[in-house]
């Protein structure tokens, strides 16, 4: 494999994971303030640009021990060589990945969108539509629309929650646990199904978004049926 792809391949994975992650915080919080603060809160693309740059920046950054640490090291008294993570002291390889991937990139995103999600939530709830006192019709017809948008919220952070829960439980197990021999050939298959999972977070959302949207869904079956 070589030296280099051994720490790209390592660095450029964990920079993905991270930049996906905080896109969606992001992209949480831009709803929150549109919603609340539609006035206050505007962005403009010159502010667009800027927090994506912080993002990528971000991720290069809290994720850089990735490119120094992970190393080639020989299997056994053989000629083969595995890509894997050699840190200095198991003290810090644990303080970096609680610090660092479970606190940063998980618990605070998860935190962070349950939060915004809550505010967008009671926003909408107490929302009363302006002008006269509404008829039955309509507030059935609100009330209906209210939760669905409830539904979609609860949706979206449980999906992100339980999309990226088993790539951390299974780092928590390596870092923090004792991994026996055969749980480490277990992890071989399961973690790449981890990362997929996780990953495929940022692709379910716009799905999601479309399936709660009837004009989408009116204009997509219009679409398959010329």
């Amino acid at each position: 494999m070589g030296l280099f792809s051994c720490k790209a391949v390592a660095y450029l994975q964990g920079v993905s994971v991270s930049a996906s992650i905080n896109t969606l915080v992001a992209i949480s919080v831009d709803r929150a303030l549109a919603i609340c603060s539609p006035m206050r809160c505007q962005f403009t693309s010159r502010t667009c640009r800027g927090i994506i740059l912080v993002i990528w920046t971000f991720s290069l950054v809290i994720t850089l021990p990735w490119a120094i640490f992970f190393k080639l090291d020989n299997i056994g008294n053989s000629d083969a060589q595995v890509c894997v993570d050699l840190w200095p002291s198991k003290d810090i390889e644990k303080l970096y990945f609680v610090f660092a991937n479970l606190f940063m990139c998980y618990l605070l995103p998860l935190t962070i969108i349950s939060v915004c999600y809550i505010l967008i939530f009671h926003k909408v709830w107490w929302r009363q539509l302006p002008g006269e006192e509404q008829t039955q019709r309509v507030n059935i017809m609100v009330h209906q629309s209210k939760l669905k948008v409830i539904k979609m919220l609860l949706i979206v952070v449980v999906l992100f929650a339980s999309s990226w829960l088993p790539l951390y439980a299974l780092f928590a197990r390596v870092k923090l646990g004792n991994v026996t021999e055969g749980e480490q050939r277990l992890l071989h298959i399961a973690v790449p199904v981890a990362q997929w999972l996780g990953s495929s977070n940022s692709c379910i959302n716009p799905i999601l978004y479309a399936f709660f949207n009837n004009k989408f869904r009116a204009g997509f079956k219009v679409g398959c049926n010329p």
